[in-house]
Protein backbone atom coordinates (compact mmCIF):
# COMPACT_ATOMS: atom_id res chain seq x y z
CA UNK A 1 0.00 0.00 0.00
CA UNK A 2 1.37 3.47 -0.21
CA UNK A 3 0.66 5.46 2.50
CA UNK A 4 1.63 9.43 2.95
CA UNK A 5 3.53 10.38 5.99
CA UNK A 6 4.16 13.99 7.88
CA UNK A 7 4.91 15.55 10.97
CA UNK A 8 5.77 18.75 12.72
CA UNK A 9 9.00 18.79 15.06
CA UNK A 10 6.44 17.95 17.90
CA UNK A 11 5.91 14.50 16.30
CA UNK A 12 8.65 13.65 14.12
CA UNK A 13 9.95 10.95 16.58
CA UNK A 14 6.37 9.61 16.15
CA UNK A 15 6.69 9.38 12.76
CA UNK A 16 10.19 8.18 12.29
CA UNK A 17 9.01 5.10 13.98
CA UNK A 18 5.60 4.47 11.98
CA UNK A 19 7.83 5.25 8.86
CA UNK A 20 10.02 2.68 9.95
CA UNK A 21 7.39 0.59 10.93
CA UNK A 22 6.01 0.97 7.68
CA UNK A 23 8.45 0.43 5.57
CA UNK A 24 9.52 -3.25 7.49
CA UNK A 25 6.18 -4.05 6.42
CA UNK A 26 6.55 -3.31 3.16
CA UNK A 27 4.53 -0.27 2.83
CA UNK A 28 5.46 2.62 -0.15
CA UNK A 29 6.28 5.57 2.24
CA UNK A 30 6.19 9.28 1.27
CA UNK A 31 7.53 11.70 3.42
CA UNK A 32 6.35 14.95 3.00
CA UNK A 33 8.31 16.59 5.97
CA UNK A 34 9.54 17.54 8.03
CA UNK A 35 13.03 15.79 7.33
CA UNK A 36 14.22 16.83 11.13
CA UNK A 37 13.69 18.32 14.37
CA UNK A 38 16.02 21.31 13.55
CA UNK A 39 13.55 23.62 12.46
CA UNK A 40 10.06 24.41 13.29
CA UNK A 41 7.25 23.62 10.57
CA UNK A 42 3.66 24.70 10.71
CA UNK A 43 1.15 21.67 10.68
CA UNK A 44 -1.25 23.57 8.25
CA UNK A 45 1.52 23.28 5.57
CA UNK A 46 2.44 19.46 6.41
CA UNK A 47 -1.64 18.76 6.36
CA UNK A 48 -1.64 20.23 2.74
CA UNK A 49 1.18 18.79 1.15
CA UNK A 50 -0.32 14.82 2.35
CA UNK A 51 -3.88 16.31 1.30
CA UNK A 52 -2.59 16.94 -2.13
CA UNK A 53 -0.72 13.57 -2.32
CA UNK A 54 -4.22 12.04 -1.61
CA UNK A 55 -6.40 14.07 -4.08
CA UNK A 56 -3.94 13.39 -6.93
CA UNK A 57 -3.86 9.63 -6.07
CA UNK A 58 -0.12 9.26 -5.53
CA UNK A 59 -1.20 7.22 -2.22
CA UNK A 60 -3.94 4.94 -0.55
CA UNK A 61 -3.49 6.40 3.19
CA UNK A 62 -2.14 9.08 5.18
CA UNK A 63 -0.29 9.55 8.43
CA UNK A 64 0.29 12.97 10.04
CA UNK A 65 1.59 12.98 13.56
CA UNK A 66 1.94 16.65 15.39
CA UNK A 67 2.13 17.15 19.61
CA UNK A 68 -2.13 15.95 19.87
CA UNK A 69 -3.08 15.09 16.68
CA UNK A 70 -5.91 17.11 16.63
CA UNK A 71 -4.07 19.90 14.57
CA UNK A 72 -3.50 17.79 11.91
CA UNK A 73 -6.75 16.44 11.39
CA UNK A 74 -7.95 20.19 11.45
CA UNK A 75 -5.57 21.02 8.99
CA UNK A 76 -5.99 18.15 6.51
CA UNK A 77 -10.20 18.00 6.80
CA UNK A 78 -10.57 21.18 5.42
CA UNK A 79 -9.50 19.84 1.77
CA UNK A 80 -12.20 18.11 -0.49
CA UNK A 81 -12.09 14.34 -0.40
CA UNK A 82 -10.23 14.04 2.89
CA UNK A 83 -11.27 12.59 5.93
CA UNK A 84 -8.79 12.84 8.81
CA UNK A 85 -9.38 11.54 12.25
CA UNK A 86 -7.24 12.09 15.35
CA UNK A 87 -6.21 8.80 16.98
CA UNK A 88 -4.71 7.77 20.52
CA UNK A 89 -5.98 3.87 20.10
CA UNK A 90 -6.48 1.12 17.70
CA UNK A 91 -10.23 1.30 18.09
CA UNK A 92 -10.70 5.18 17.28
CA UNK A 93 -8.60 4.40 14.38
CA UNK A 94 -10.53 1.50 13.74
CA UNK A 95 -13.77 3.22 13.96
CA UNK A 96 -12.31 5.82 12.12
CA UNK A 97 -12.23 3.94 8.99
CA UNK A 98 -14.98 1.55 9.32
CA UNK A 99 -17.63 3.86 10.54
CA UNK A 100 -16.59 7.29 8.88
CA UNK A 101 -14.36 6.21 6.08
CA UNK A 102 -10.96 8.37 6.87
CA UNK A 103 -8.48 8.55 4.66
CA UNK A 104 -6.01 10.12 7.41
CA UNK A 105 -4.94 8.83 10.88
CA UNK A 106 -3.71 11.68 12.78
CA UNK A 107 -1.69 10.93 15.99
CA UNK A 108 -0.02 12.92 18.99
CA UNK A 109 3.52 12.36 19.71
CA UNK A 110 2.62 14.23 23.36
CA UNK A 111 -0.28 11.10 23.82
CA UNK A 112 0.53 8.18 22.22
CA UNK A 113 3.85 6.08 22.24
CA UNK A 114 5.76 4.55 19.06
CA UNK A 115 4.84 1.01 19.75
CA UNK A 116 1.33 2.32 20.43
CA UNK A 117 1.08 4.20 17.19
CA UNK A 118 2.44 1.69 14.69
CA UNK A 119 -0.44 -0.93 16.35
CA UNK A 120 -2.82 2.38 15.62
CA UNK A 121 -1.62 2.55 11.76
CA UNK A 122 -1.56 -0.76 11.34
CA UNK A 123 -5.37 -1.11 12.43
CA UNK A 124 -5.90 2.16 10.25
CA UNK A 125 -4.55 -0.01 7.44
CA UNK A 126 -6.18 -2.95 8.35
CA UNK A 127 -9.56 -2.07 8.69
CA UNK A 128 -12.40 -1.47 5.35
CA UNK A 129 -15.48 1.58 5.01
CA UNK A 130 -18.42 -0.51 6.71
CA UNK A 131 -17.16 -4.01 7.68
CA UNK A 132 -19.94 -4.41 9.75
CA UNK A 133 -22.06 -6.98 8.54
CA UNK A 134 -24.40 -7.10 11.92
CA UNK A 135 -24.98 -3.12 11.57
CA UNK A 136 -28.39 -2.95 10.23
CA UNK A 137 -28.07 -1.68 6.36
CA UNK A 138 -29.98 1.76 6.79
CA UNK A 139 -26.97 2.96 9.35
CA UNK A 140 -24.37 1.73 6.90
CA UNK A 141 -26.24 3.52 4.26
CA UNK A 142 -26.32 6.87 6.72
CA UNK A 143 -22.28 6.16 7.44
CA UNK A 144 -22.04 6.00 3.26
CA UNK A 145 -24.18 9.44 3.23
CA UNK A 146 -22.53 11.19 5.74
CA UNK A 147 -19.05 10.47 4.07
CA UNK A 148 -20.10 11.63 0.61
CA UNK A 149 -21.33 14.79 2.15
CA UNK A 150 -18.06 15.17 4.02
CA UNK A 151 -15.84 14.38 1.04
CA UNK A 152 -18.18 16.70 -1.00
CA UNK A 153 -16.99 19.47 1.17
CA UNK A 154 -13.40 21.64 1.05
CA UNK A 155 -10.87 22.68 -1.67
CA UNK A 156 -8.01 21.65 -3.58
CA UNK A 157 -4.49 21.28 -1.72
CA UNK A 158 -2.00 23.16 -3.43
CA UNK A 159 1.47 22.60 -4.07
CA UNK A 160 2.47 24.09 -0.79
CA UNK A 161 5.58 24.68 0.48
CA UNK A 162 6.77 23.91 3.82
CA UNK A 163 6.19 26.89 5.72
CA UNK A 164 8.62 27.34 8.91
CA UNK A 165 9.06 30.45 11.30
CA UNK A 166 11.69 32.72 10.71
Amino acid sequence: MKIVIGSVVKGFALKSAVKQWLEKAGHTVMDVGCPDTTVFVKFPSIAERAARVLQQGGADLGVLCCGSGTGMALAAGKFAGICAVSAETPLAAEFGRRVNDANIVCMGESLVAPDVGCRIVQTFLETKFQDAPAIPEKIRNFWKEARDEISAKGVAATDRAMETLP
